[in-house]
């Protein structure tokens, strides 16, 4: 078993994030630290929060190297659009005016940012604003009526 010496401080932040931290993989950390500070096991831990032990150990770690601060720190490769600062723009101009097609959304974003992407990136970062890709229909041609009508007598 790991031997930590946690503060009655830490108990009670651990106790309070628990519940409280805005992002739930932060939330899930303090509850395997809360449930450690209690004398749990991190086989324990790891059965009532449906993580490996070695997540649980990984957490305790962290809190042991650079305390809550580190804890509640996210180390993801998760990359951002170029277009993230821009989005609200993006989406009163799309809302005004939604694109046909994702190569003239393209185009429209590239004159109001001044990045270029390809259609398909795009796509990609429409589809995350909710706006989704509607195919065309055609509209049909003026109809002649009385080959309408004779048509309906000869049938």
């Amino acid at each position: 078993m790991l031997r930590v010496d946690y503060t009655d401080t830490d108990r009670n932040a651990f106790d309070h994030w628990r519940y409280h931290y805005p992002e739930v993989r932060i939330m899930r950390r303090f509850e395997m630290l809360w449930l450690h500070a209690n004398g749990k096991r991190t086989s324990e831990i790891a059965k009532l929060v449906n993580k490996t032990s070695a997540t649980v150990r990984n957490v305790i770690h962290l809190f042991q190297d650079g305390g809550l601060e580190l804890v509640m720190k996210i180390d993801s490769n998760h990359p951002k659009s170029k277009l993230e600062p821009q989005r609200t723009s993006i989406i009163e101009e799309f809302t005004l005016r939604p694109p046909a097609t994702a190569k003239e959304a393209a185009h429209r974003i590239e004159k109001l940012t001044g990045i270029k992407l390809s259609a398909e990136r795009v796509r990609v970062f429409m589809k995350n604003l909710g706006m989704e890709c509607r195919k065309v229909g055609a509209i049909p041609a003026k109809a002649d009526l009385e080959k309408q009508e004779e048509f309906k007598k000869t049938r």
